[in-house]
């Protein structure tokens, strides 16, 4: 997984390499705030000449803004390079799931694919900007120390203080790593249910409060949420494990240079300014050594969420475009055929057949209806003619053509499915009606809200067109959402029109008015999923799905 975000980095190397050089001025400047002053120490016991007074502020005025200079340079390549790469995750990874929708959402969930973009893209960050630079520094720094200190002192304290370092990296490493990246997986996995639950209560809250659901729910967040805090303390344990590691190994490093040089010193074989300045690269080399510590926290959960997304990324398409994909055609003006031709399937991960060698053909511009009990395969026709799905036999044609054969873009464009609960975005009516038409004029609008006897409810609003619906068209009522998602599919104007359950919240007089004025709306060739008698009487054909198989029906008598 490293090696995969590596890959990902080339494009701001050398950002990145900017931000590793500041990091690395960073801490020696840091360092010599220490070693400075250590070596005037020094220097006087060991009854030699220091410096003026003048001359050490300013060494340490200009040691202390080296410092903050360079400190600034590292945050702001580094993060600069980062959000780049955060940006460019983001846009590959919609890039990566806009091929699958809709079906990745319906396997995934929304509220896991909404937790993948924001958390986990947010946690990558992490490897970019407090990773790379910090690894980087957490060799040079101490290779540095040690090779002054073998210079300084000889091979003793240098040998002494290449093993501190070699065993305060293993502790502050290995504490922990076993279960780590385990546990930092379950926590990404966790907040991605999380989410979902939490996407799925906000859609159904309405039924919760009716159904009284409100406890069943909160209980099953609450062990969502118990799991997360599990894995929490998990990992603030091993948190405070490596803040002791990382502090105590500086302690055993001062006395072991202590117990190793102090006897040197007092024989002349070194003197006390070449002690104190070992010392003083304990604690001045410190922050190298504590990004360990910082990236055994952080670093797991930042590749437990790139791991997230490159499974995401890699996930397999339910269809595939076409190597060669020929033009959509219509057989008339604004209308073309929809044909099912032996079709059988049934949905991934199920043994059970939905549909079983369909055969349904409704001409171009015709109104037909398709009617079953739930469940029997009705819906399952519009995800197929749409391409949600391929059928695994048979064929599903579009004015004569494979489905196969078209473009998806171009598939999807030429037919509008119109849902029983529509998805409204946030925003004012008008921007809901030009979702799919951006350039539909004023009197176009006008006229597909009256077709969908929409204009009255409308006119009763003191904005109008204008008014603000709230989150997901809160401030509709359900006859209204259907009657607005209606008359934006009236203003799409594409050959096909699937109408599924689209007049299950309106009264019977307004469903009649609906259906009455359907024929003036469209020319489109119109395919109602229905379950009411009532609209029936308005379409040229009926057809009926049962166990998989469909059959023409009768048309209902008049007065019916």
């Amino acid at each position: 997984m490293i090696m995969h975000l590596l890959t990902l980095a080339k494009g701001s190397a050398g950002l990145l390499a900017l931000s590793a050089l500041a990091r690395t001025l960073t801490l020696l400047c840091g360092a010599a705030l220490l070693v400075y002053p250590a070596w005037l120490v020094g220097r006087l016991a060991d009854g030699q000449d220091i410096p003026q007074l003048g001359t050490v502020v300013a060494v340490m005025i200009a040691l202390a803004a080296a410092k903050g200079l360079t400190r600034y340079a590292e945050q702001l390549s580094g993060h600069t390079a980062a959000f780049a790469l955060l940006e460019q995750l983001r846009v590959r990874l919609y890039e990566k799931l806009i091929p699958l929708a809709p079906a990745v959402t319906a396997s995934r969930g929304s509220g896991r694919l909404l937790s993948a973009a924001t958390r986990d893209v947010d946690r990558v960050e992490v490897f970019f900007a407090h990773t790379l630079a910090p690894v980087v520094t957490a060799v040079l720094i101490p290779a540095a120390a040690v090779v002054l200190t073998w210079n300084l002192t000889g091979a003793a304290l240098g040998l002494g203080l290449l093993l501190i370092y070699l065993v305060a990296a293993a502790a502050l490493i290995g504490i922990g790593r076993r279960g780590g990246r385990a546990n930092s997986t379950a926590q990404v996995r966790a907040r991605g249910a999380l989410a979902q639950e939490i996407s799925d209560d906000l859609r159904g809250a309405q039924e919760i409060t009716i159904f009284g659901a409100q406890e069943q729910r909160a209980q099953r967040v609450d062990h969502i949420g118990a799991q997360i805090g599990e894995g929490s303390r998990g990992a603030s344990v091993l948190q405070g494990l490596r803040a002791a590691a990382g502090q105590g190994w500086q302690v055993l490093a001062l006395f072991i240079l202590l117990l190793l040089g102090l006897p040197q010193a007092q024989e002349g074989v070194i003197g006390y300014t070449e002690l104190l300045l070992v010392l003083a690269l304990v604690p001045g080399t410190a922050p190298a050594l504590a990004a360990i510590e910082a990236l055994g926290i952080s670093l797991p959960a930042a590749l437990a969420s790139a791991a997230n997304l490159r499974e995401l990324e890699e996930s397999t398409r339910e269809v595939a475009e076409p190597t060669h994909p020929v033009a959509v055609s219509t057989e008339r003006d604004g209308a073309a055929s929809v044909s099912f031709h032996g079709v059988s399937f049934g949905y991934p991960g199920t043994e059970r057949e939905v549909l079983r060698d369909v055969e349904l053909h409704v001409e171009a511009g015709q109104v037909a209806a398709v009617v079953g009990v739930s469940g029997s395969g009705k819906s399952t026709l519009a995800s197929l003619l749409t391409r949600v799905w391929d059928p695994q036999a048979g064929e599903v044609r579009l004015g004569g053509t494979d489905v196969r054969d078209l473009e998806l873009a171009a598939l999807r464009a030429n037919i509008t499915v119109v849902e029983q609960r529509p998805v409204m975005i946030s925003g004012t009516i008008r921007e809901n009606l030009l979702l799919g038409s951006p350039a539909a004029t004023e009197e176009q609008i006008l006229a597909a809200c009256r077709s969908a006897c929409l204009s009255a409810d409308i006119e009763a609003m003191p904005e109008g067109l204008d008014t603000q619906l709230g989150s997901e068209g809160a401030r509709l009522s359900g006859g209204q959402s259907q009657r607005l998602a209606l008359a934006r599919g009236y203003l799409r104007g594409s050959p096909v029109l699937i109408l599924d359950e689209i007049t299950s919240a309106q009264d019977p007089l307004t469903q009649a008015e609906i259906l009455r004025r359907m024929p003036e709306a469209t020319d489109a060739t119109v395919i109602m999923i229905a379950h009411r008698s009532a609209v029936l009487r308005h379409v040229g054909s009926v057809y009926e799905i049962d166990a998989g198989k469909i059959r023409a029906a009768a048309l209902p008598a008049a007065g019916a």
